[in-house]
C-alpha cells in the first residue's frame, strides 16, 4: 500500500520555541563576545600606540 502522507500528525508543523533558559544562554554569550571584542580592541589599540612609538623613535634618529 502507498503512503500518501494522509496522518495530520506527520504533516503536522514542527515548531522550535525557544525557552526561557535559551534565550538567557544567548544573551550570556553575547555579553561574552563583546566583553572580548573589546579587550581585543584595547590591545590592538595599545600595539599600535607602541608601533606608532618605536617608528618615530626610527625616523627621529635617521633624521
Amino acid at each position: 500500500m502507498k503512503n500518501l502522507h494522509t496522518d495530520p500528525r506527520e504533516n503536522a508543523p514542527v515548531k522550535h520555541t525557544v525557552t526561557p533558559s535559551d534565550l538567557q544562554q544567548i544573551q550570556q554569550r553575547r555579553i561574552e563576545q563583546h566583553e572580548h571584542q573589546q579587550a581585543a580592541d584595547a590591545l590592538n589599540l595599545h600595539r599600535a600606540a607602541k608601533l606608532g612609538d618605536k617608528l618615530k623613535k626610527l625616523t627621529d634618529g635617521q633624521d
